[in-house]
């Protein structure tokens, strides 16, 4: 009996050595491998409340230290991505928007990633921006990030404020001005509009689903003057040709967007020369397909590559 027990233990092992064997060789995957190491530094805070942090993702070189931590890229430094998430101004969280920062880590970039303010408004999320922006700029040790090739990127809300400031940085209003010492060199729209941007608070505010009405009440803290507000927060209204050019990716089905909306900001665009990349997805709405999400990447690589500042 004994025998037996151990020769059908032995059996078992083999068909599970080989049920196994089979699954590794079946299965499939696409291994993603990253231009460098990075060494990062996680909710570093640039204002003094919960939501004023950011990440920071700096290029490593392509080894570690002996005690195998990842070593930083010394030298001239590649382009500065500065990426704030989507989500309506209203929930989320940095963290849980790396697979969209992830592109750019591949590409070799140096990533900023930011929270904001939520629930507070547009206003107060697109000062935070600036207040990081600011951050970055006075306390550049700690980083030594290239402040001369600054791309500002954004998905929805997100790219809304990068396409704002982008716009802004070089107005006459002192509270959206800043330093010279920062070039923006483009921006990255990522379903983000730009025009007729007090819409949206209409569209959500009488939304037939209660989730949705509540986004819209915290965009403005005046309801009286949402329409107002938003416009004085709208990128189309500064647009003018000292701004840095603008990659915009849009899906023909986004239930935000449209085809209006968005010839109000390329024209605009093209009235002030201000040169524009245009990737629009006729299958992909608020939120883009596999296939097209990598086809904007592979676009928005060659805009970073077509309008940084070379190195010399």
């Amino acid at each position: 009996m004994k025998y037996l027990q151990l020769i059908l233990f032995i059996i078992s092992l083999f068909l599970i050595s080989c049920e196994e064997k089979n699954t590794l060789d079946n299965s499939s995957f696409s291994p993603v491998y990253y231009s460098s190491n990075y060494v990062t530094a996680w909710d570093v805070a640039y204002g003094d409340e919960e939501r004023q942090k950011m990440d920071v993702y700096l290029r490593g070189q392509q080894y570690v230290s002996k005690d195998s931590h990842n070593v930083r890229l010394k030298g001239k430094q590649p382009p500065t991505i500065i990426y704030s998430h989507g989500s309506a101004w209203y929930f989320s969280d940095k963290r849980k928007h790396e697979h969209k920062i992830s592109p750019f880590l591949q590409m070799g970039y140096n990533v900023v990633n930011l929270n904001y303010s939520i629930k507070q408004g547009v206003p107060k999320a697109s000062k935070d921006v600036r207040l990081a922006l600011l951050y970055i700029l006075n306390n550049n040790e700690r980083f030594n990030l290239d402040l001369d090739n600054i791309f500002l990127a954004g998905a929805s809300a997100g790219a809304h404020m990068s396409a704002f400031w982008g716009a802004a940085q070089n107005s006459e209003i002192s509270e959206f001005a800043f330093s010279d010492a920062l070039k923006i060199r483009g921006v990255i729209n990522i379903m983000g509009g730009g025009a007729q941007c007090a819409d949206i608070y209409h569209v959500l505010k009488d939304h037939e689903i209660e989730w949705w009405r509540n986004v819209g009440a915290t965009l403005v803290d005046d309801h009286t003057k949402a329409d107002s507000i938003l416009n004085a927060w709208c990128p189309v209204n500064y647009l003018d040709d000292a701004d840095p050019p603008m990659f915009i990716a849009v899906g023909e089905k986004d239930q935000f967007g449209g085809q209006e909306k968005l010839d109000a900001l390329t024209s605009v665009l093209s009235d002030n020369n201000i040169p524009y990349d245009l990737a629009s997805y006729p299958n992909s709405g608020h939120g883009f397909l596999t296939e097209d999400y990598n086809d904007m990447f592979k676009r928005i690589y060659l805009f970073i590559e077509k309008y940084k500042k070379a190195n010399k």
